[in-house]
């Protein structure tokens, strides 16, 4: 019976529109809200700026290991570089595909990618 009720068709009137959407702006405008408990890369995630700083004033990244050691979080610093590499693409608006490609290696047919070369004959037999 609970679930018919769930499944009916809702139709609302414009003015719960715009009051659900008066609502919406009213919490655009509140800080979001604090997880209860991080896990390690929404530490990184959420002091990343700071990161970034340090790392631009010539901090090592096993400098900044210590540094979370030294504050009882645990990682390694392959596991930062990581975090941080992904980060600073999505502030730089590079997406994680797009940075893997890249666009260092020349796009090649299949059959050469698998390291067979098609040998053409410079002229015609």
């Amino acid at each position: 019976m609970e679930n018919e009720a769930r499944r009916r068709v809702q139709v609302l009137s414009s003015h719960n529109v715009e009051k659900f959407r008066a609502f919406l702006k009213e919490k655009a405008n509140e800080p979001a809200p604090q997880p209860a408990s991080y896990m390690i890369g929404g530490i990184v995630r959420a002091v990343f700026p700071q990161l970034y700083e340090l790392r631009k004033r010539g901090y090592s990244l096993k400098m900044l290991v210590r540094i979370f050691e030294e504050n009882g979080l645990r990682i390694t610093a392959t596991a930062l570089s990581a975090y941080m590499k992904k980060l600073n693409e999505e502030a730089e608006g590079v997406s994680g595909i797009e940075a893997h490609k890249g666009g260092s290696q020349p796009l090649v047919p299949g059959s050469q990618a698998r390291g067979h070369l098609a040998i053409k004959p410079d002229i015609p037999l």
